[in-house]
Protein backbone atom coordinates (compact mmCIF):
# COMPACT_ATOMS: atom_id res chain seq x y z
CA UNK A 1 0.00 0.00 0.00
CA UNK A 2 1.39 3.64 -1.21
CA UNK A 3 -0.15 6.87 0.26
CA UNK A 4 -0.69 9.07 -2.51
CA UNK A 5 0.47 13.02 -1.28
CA UNK A 6 -0.93 14.32 -4.51
CA UNK A 7 -4.51 12.82 -4.08
CA UNK A 8 -4.43 11.83 -0.32
CA UNK A 9 -5.09 8.23 -1.05
CA UNK A 10 -4.14 5.00 -0.33
CA UNK A 11 -3.34 3.52 -3.27
CA UNK A 12 -3.15 -0.96 -3.02
CA UNK A 13 -2.99 -1.88 -6.41
CA UNK A 14 -6.43 -0.73 -8.68
CA UNK A 15 -7.89 -0.22 -5.23
CA UNK A 16 -7.96 3.32 -3.54
CA UNK A 17 -8.93 4.58 0.11
CA UNK A 18 -9.06 7.93 1.18
CA UNK A 19 -9.82 9.22 4.67
CA UNK A 20 -13.44 9.42 4.40
CA UNK A 21 -13.37 5.36 3.86
CA UNK A 22 -11.73 5.23 7.20
CA UNK A 23 -13.97 7.34 8.86
CA UNK A 24 -17.08 5.45 7.04
CA UNK A 25 -15.31 1.63 8.38
CA UNK A 26 -15.21 3.32 12.38
CA UNK A 27 -11.99 4.86 12.99
CA UNK A 28 -12.05 8.21 14.93
CA UNK A 29 -10.89 10.96 13.29
CA UNK A 30 -8.51 11.59 16.34
CA UNK A 31 -6.28 8.61 14.64
CA UNK A 32 -7.12 9.43 11.38
CA UNK A 33 -5.97 13.41 11.22
CA UNK A 34 -2.39 12.42 12.88
CA UNK A 35 -2.01 9.18 10.15
CA UNK A 36 -2.81 11.59 7.56
CA UNK A 37 -0.31 14.13 8.36
CA UNK A 38 2.14 11.36 9.49
CA UNK A 39 2.00 10.17 5.52
CA UNK A 40 2.22 13.28 3.67
CA UNK A 41 5.23 14.58 6.26
CA UNK A 42 7.12 11.06 6.00
CA UNK A 43 6.40 11.60 1.60
CA UNK A 44 8.43 14.99 2.15
CA UNK A 45 11.37 13.13 3.58
CA UNK A 46 11.54 11.47 0.02
CA UNK A 47 12.60 8.43 1.22
CA UNK A 48 14.20 5.35 -1.29
CA UNK A 49 12.91 2.03 -1.48
CA UNK A 50 15.63 0.55 0.82
CA UNK A 51 14.93 3.25 3.12
CA UNK A 52 11.44 2.55 3.38
CA UNK A 53 12.27 -1.25 3.33
CA UNK A 54 14.84 -0.37 6.69
CA UNK A 55 12.33 1.67 8.87
CA UNK A 56 10.03 -0.57 8.11
CA UNK A 57 12.37 -3.18 9.48
CA UNK A 58 12.79 -1.47 12.56
CA UNK A 59 9.31 -0.89 13.62
CA UNK A 60 9.02 -4.75 13.40
CA UNK A 61 11.83 -5.47 15.14
CA UNK A 62 11.06 -3.31 18.01
CA UNK A 63 12.13 -5.27 21.60
CA UNK A 64 9.42 -3.68 23.30
CA UNK A 65 6.65 -4.40 20.88
CA UNK A 66 3.80 -6.56 22.63
CA UNK A 67 4.47 -10.43 22.58
CA UNK A 68 8.02 -9.93 22.05
CA UNK A 69 9.61 -13.02 24.37
CA UNK A 70 13.41 -12.72 23.06
CA UNK A 71 13.73 -9.34 24.20
CA UNK A 72 18.01 -9.35 23.30
CA UNK A 73 18.06 -11.07 20.10
CA UNK A 74 15.36 -8.33 18.96
CA UNK A 75 17.18 -5.23 20.27
CA UNK A 76 20.22 -6.66 18.15
CA UNK A 77 18.44 -6.99 15.22
CA UNK A 78 16.74 -3.61 15.96
CA UNK A 79 20.51 -1.56 16.15
CA UNK A 80 21.93 -3.47 13.02
CA UNK A 81 19.10 -2.05 11.44
CA UNK A 82 19.09 1.51 12.54
CA UNK A 83 23.24 1.10 12.00
CA UNK A 84 22.66 0.21 8.96
CA UNK A 85 19.83 2.69 7.95
CA UNK A 86 22.58 5.58 9.42
CA UNK A 87 25.41 3.66 6.96
CA UNK A 88 22.78 3.76 4.32
CA UNK A 89 22.08 7.17 4.67
CA UNK A 90 25.73 9.23 4.88
CA UNK A 91 27.13 6.82 2.17
CA UNK A 92 23.94 7.23 -0.41
CA UNK A 93 22.61 10.35 0.28
CA UNK A 94 23.73 14.23 -0.83
CA UNK A 95 22.85 17.60 0.06
CA UNK A 96 22.12 19.87 2.73
CA UNK A 97 19.63 17.48 4.36
CA UNK A 98 21.26 14.74 4.92
CA UNK A 99 22.36 15.88 8.00
CA UNK A 100 19.02 16.07 9.43
CA UNK A 101 17.28 13.13 7.82
CA UNK A 102 18.11 10.10 9.81
CA UNK A 103 16.88 11.88 13.01
CA UNK A 104 13.88 12.71 10.85
CA UNK A 105 13.47 9.07 10.62
CA UNK A 106 13.88 8.48 13.56
CA UNK A 107 10.72 10.58 14.78
CA UNK A 108 9.16 9.06 12.41
CA UNK A 109 9.15 5.90 13.75
CA UNK A 110 8.71 6.90 17.54
CA UNK A 111 5.36 8.69 16.18
CA UNK A 112 4.31 5.72 13.90
CA UNK A 113 4.68 3.55 16.93
CA UNK A 114 2.45 5.78 19.18
CA UNK A 115 -0.35 5.63 15.85
CA UNK A 116 0.20 1.86 15.72
CA UNK A 117 -0.87 1.79 19.61
CA UNK A 118 -3.87 3.82 19.20
CA UNK A 119 -4.51 2.23 15.71
CA UNK A 120 -4.98 -1.47 17.40
CA UNK A 121 -7.13 0.24 20.09
CA UNK A 122 -9.01 1.31 17.53
CA UNK A 123 -9.26 -2.00 15.72
CA UNK A 124 -10.04 -3.48 18.79
CA UNK A 125 -13.06 -1.68 19.25
CA UNK A 126 -14.46 -2.14 15.52
CA UNK A 127 -14.54 -5.69 16.25
CA UNK A 128 -16.29 -5.78 19.56
CA UNK A 129 -18.75 -3.70 18.32
CA UNK A 130 -18.86 -5.93 14.71
CA UNK A 131 -17.69 -9.46 15.59
CA UNK A 132 -16.13 -11.10 12.07
CA UNK A 133 -15.21 -7.99 10.47
CA UNK A 134 -11.62 -7.79 11.39
CA UNK A 135 -9.73 -10.50 9.49
CA UNK A 136 -7.81 -13.12 12.00
CA UNK A 137 -4.62 -11.70 10.75
CA UNK A 138 -5.26 -8.03 12.07
CA UNK A 139 -6.95 -9.50 15.54
CA UNK A 140 -3.29 -11.30 15.95
CA UNK A 141 -0.91 -8.25 15.20
CA UNK A 142 -2.87 -5.68 17.05
CA UNK A 143 -3.68 -8.38 20.18
CA UNK A 144 -1.85 -7.95 23.34
CA UNK A 145 -1.66 -11.24 23.76
CA UNK A 146 -1.03 -13.31 20.83
CA UNK A 147 -1.46 -16.79 21.96
CA UNK A 148 -4.61 -16.75 22.54
CA UNK A 149 -5.36 -16.93 18.81
CA UNK A 150 -5.92 -20.37 16.98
Amino acid sequence: MVFNATTSNWECGHITYCIHDALRAGFQPLLLEPIFKFHHNLRKLDLQEEEYALIQAMSLFSPDRPGVQQHAAIDRVHENLALTLKTWIDCKKKGPNKRLLYPKMIACLTEMRTMTEEYSKQILQIQDMQPDTISPLIMEVVSKNPCNHA
